[in-house]
């Protein structure tokens, strides 16, 4: 999906913008200004200005050719945004820079997301009426920079960002939740109907095999399950057991009060699995080259108790649909482990060469870590030779924010104080 542009004069990130060190020489007042003179407008050099009548040039003699006069250097415009940039640039969009607009604008930046007037109001839009919280901004950023502006996604999203749920836990919970209907449809089949019971049952518990298949699916044979087919079950037995609260009448006796509350129950955990797969949809849908990841989480039972095992694979930049090129990619695998914890492991693929790098959460996790690679280093050059792929190189970094995925699925750049941006302006 192409980066999102809008008109006007926008505050976007670009080369550096060198402001000039001495004192601006000052024109009478009132002389006509040549924008061509004035410096890179959105990033274009500036060209010397044709000499006007008045202007003198080289004497030549009689045959010779005329030297022209070398030209001089375009002045280039740069320092240190600061938040007074920012603050003057929203007052130029009219848009109110108050603390929170002057802060949403700065993390616009910090993401590369382009500060205009179209892209200000798309966010505010998205979260009205939330609690506007860092997660909410984030959340809404990335779906912009995606090219989606719901404001539904952003809820979804941002409620992912504030408590990043992790899938093993919710199959587990979801998993005990069906457990506890089963049991109550068995204490009430004395008032419901023994034919209806028997066959929700059965369907409970092939639902409950699914679940079992997903958790135990890592740890067979690595391969990612189906999000959209889990989404789709997940939401026709939260349809299912809301048709039967719908029909059923008032709960009277306490069989049956049993029964109707771990429905809800059930429904509630259905509904905690189905925001979480929403979630990675939304992650995993086409946007700008930099977001452009396919992201699930896969529940790892090589861990007790199970962990997510979550993975982004870069979609390749190149081409309308920017599908996934094995040739061209950087996949990114996060993981918690036994024995050195949280750990990153990114892929950087080009052609059949591979560079790869560790990331630990803790300086300790990075020792030990680093002593394993190095151990079982020529067992991963086997692996990945038997898959017609050389490894270049590889380095261990310990960085407890690269250990989350968010650095990844939105690309922040650096603190705002160190970087320099583009400011569009009219000479």
């Amino acid at each position: 999906m192409a980066e999102i542009t809008t008109g006007g004069g926008g505050l976007n990130q670009g080369q550096p913008i060198n402001w000039p060190a001495g004192k601006p020489t000052s024109a009478p007042v009132g002389a006509p200004q040549d924008p061509q003179t004035a410096g890179g407008v959105r990033g274009v050099p500036g060209r010397a200005a044709p000499a006007r009548p008045t202007e003198s040039t080289p004497s030549t003699s009689p045959g010779q050719i005329p030297t022209a006069a070398p030209p001089k250097p375009a002045p280039t415009i740069a320092r240190p945004l600061t938040i007074e940039d920012i603050r003057s640039h929203l007052l130029s969009l009219q848009v109110e820079p108050n603390d929170f607009n002057s802060k949403l604008a700065s993390l616009m930046l910090r993401s590369g997301l382009e500060v205009s007037g179209s892209n200000f109001m798309k966010l505010l839009n998205m979260m009205q009426g939330t609690n506007k919280s860092q997660a909410m901004q984030e959340a809404s950023i990335l779906l912009l920079m995606k090219g989606i502006d719901s404001p539904e996604a952003a809820k979804v999203l941002g409620q992912y960002f504030s408590e990043n749920p992790e899938l093993a836990n919710q199959l587990t919970s979801l998993q005990s939740g069906l457990g506890n209907l089963v049991t109550s449809l068995g204490l009430g089949k004395s008032m419901l109907n023994a034919s209806f019971i028997s066959q929700l049952s059965a369907l409970l518990a092939q639902f409950d095999k699914t679940l079992q298949e997903v958790a135990g699916k890592f740890s067979s044979d690595g391969k990612i399950f189906n999000l959209a087919n889990m989404l789709n079950d997940v939401r026709a037995i939260k349809a299912l057991m809301q048709g039967i609260q719908d029909k059923s009448k008032t709960p009277e006796g306490k069989e049956m009060k049993t029964l109707a509350s771990s429905i809800k129950e059930l429904q509630a955990k259905l509904n905690n699995v189905e925001q979480n797969l929403i979630a990675q949809g939304i992650l995993s849908q086409h946007g700008r080259s930099d977001v452009n990841y396919h992201y699930q989480q896969i529940p790892n039972a090589m861990t007790t108790p199970p962990k997510d095992f979550e993975i982004m694979i870069k979609r390749d930049s190149e081409g309308k649909q920017g599908e996934i090129n094995p040739k061209n990619t950087n996949v990114v695998m996060s993981l918690e482990t036994e024995n050195v914890g949280k750990m990153v492991i990114s892929m950087i693929v080009k052609d059949n060469k591979v560079y790869v790098i560790f990331v630990f959460s803790e300086k300790e996790y990075g020792d030990k870590g680093r002593e394993i690679i190095a151990r079982d280093f020529g067992e991963l050059q086997k692996k990945l030779t038997e898959k017609n792929f050389m490894i270049s190189g590889y380095q261990v970094k310990v960085d407890r924010a690269m250990c989350e995925i968010k650095p990844y699925l939105i690309p922040i750049i650096t603190k705002l104080e160190d970087i320099l941006k583009k400011i569009d302006f009219e000479a």
